[in-house]
């Protein structure tokens, strides 16, 4: 009877499993936005205050200070806001662990398991990592 109720047990509490929603890429945007008085960070280290990006059909065409909205334009007000060129990871295993390894990274035991605080990711880190690319084409610009 123990083994029946296990086993039913366990197929009612794996059966969310099969409710989660399958994830799709969301297609491109295909309009045009301006979002404006937003402090803008640019890639070369440039900060403008109170400035507009404009990025239309997809892809940004202006960013700078004296930026008007196309008539057809959606106007966006980033008050306050900060916009970034890119994408920040800020908890992420890049460098330290790859796709698809079928060989340990260490023979040293003291590093298995998933909480480490004890191993300094600098020393281990890969920096010919084959995960870095993508996620740089992806839009993540800084990871830590």
């Amino acid at each position: 009877m123990k083994k029946y109720l296990s086993i039913i047990l366990s197929l009612a509490c794996s059966a969310g499993a099969l409710a989660q929603e399958t994830v799709y890429p969301t297609p491109g945007f295909s309009g045009t936005v301006l979002i404006k008085n937003a402090t803008v960070h640019v890639g070369t280290g440039t900060v403008l205050s109170n400035a507009s990006v404009l990025i239309s059909n997809d892809k940004i065409e202006k960013v700078g200070t004296d930026v008007s909205a196309p008539a057809n334009a959606t106007v966006v007000d980033a008050t306050g806001k900060h916009v970034y060129p890119g994408l920040i990871l800020s908890n992420s295993n890049l460098g330290l662990k790859e796709i698809g390894a079928q060989v340990r990274g260490s023979n040293d035991f003291n590093e298995i398991g998933e909480l480490n605080p004890n191993i300094q990711s600098i020393v281990a880190y890969n920096t010919d990592s084959k995960i870095i690319n993508t996620l740089r084409s992806n839009g993540i610009l800084l990871a830590n």
